[in-house]
């Protein structure tokens, strides 16, 4: 089965996780509740090429750490269209598409250089929150997940029984969020991140059991 929801439903489409979390915190002293967990599966950021070109003029550059890849895809239309792919493996969870609940964990990192500085900035235990549509990490220093980028623009949702079952979600568009803008734009003594930019696309398949 697949969904797709147009680029004006994002916070209506969205707001399911946050209607079934509070349904399933009322149902809490009734029946136990089935439990999903996301055992396997990839999740790729493709950021665009015109964002990492504004990023290398101000010396910056971005690496993927392992079991993360990076993977470069040009563009139709030229210089400045292409993606870059970092593609990290599904390491757990408990999302849900169907009723956008709960968040996808990735492993590996996304380690961030300014080469004029020699500063750095690791962001580590990236997440996908159903809840908040944001991608989520650890940035250095912290222990909480911050947002990193919002998911928006045409979202997309699709499941197939298997075996193994599997549950795929995608978005045209990742939003950098203004802490994240923040925190590296002072990490890394630079002003190349700015808040809401379109940096570009998001996309996961995952591995789901239910018990």
């Amino acid at each position: 089965m697949s969904v797709s929801f147009g680029r004006t439903s994002r916070l209506a489409t969205l707001g399911v996780g946050l209607i079934t979390a509070a349904a399933l915190a009322v149902a809490g002293s009734g029946p136990a509740l089935a439990v999903t967990a996301d055992t396997g599966g990839t999740g790729t950021a493709s950021l665009t090429s015109a964002f990492l070109a504004n990023l290398a003029k101000s010396n910056v550059i971005v690496l993927p750490g392992s079991p993360a890849s990076s993977s470069f895809s040009p563009g139709a239309a030229g210089i400045g269209s292409g993606l870059d792919a970092y593609t990290l493996p599904v390491t757990g969870g408990n999302g849900e598409v169907s009723i956008f609940f709960g968040q996808v964990d990735f492993g590996g990192t996304l380690m961030l250089i300014n080469a004029k500085t020699s500063k750095t900035v690791t962001i580590t235990n990236l997440e996908l929150n159903f809840f908040t549509g944001a991608l989520t990490g650890v940035l250095p220093g912290g222990t909480a997940q911050t947002a990193l980028a919002y998911v928006g623009g045409d979202l997309s949702t699709a499941s197939q029984p298997g075996p193994p079952a599997t549950e795929s979600f995608s978005a045209d568009q990742l939003r950098l969020s203004g802490k994240a803008a923040k925190a590296l734009n002072t990490d890394l003594s630079t002003t190349a991140f700015l808040k809401g930019s379109d940096i570009g696309t998001f996309a996961t398949t995952f591995d789901v059991t239910v018990s």
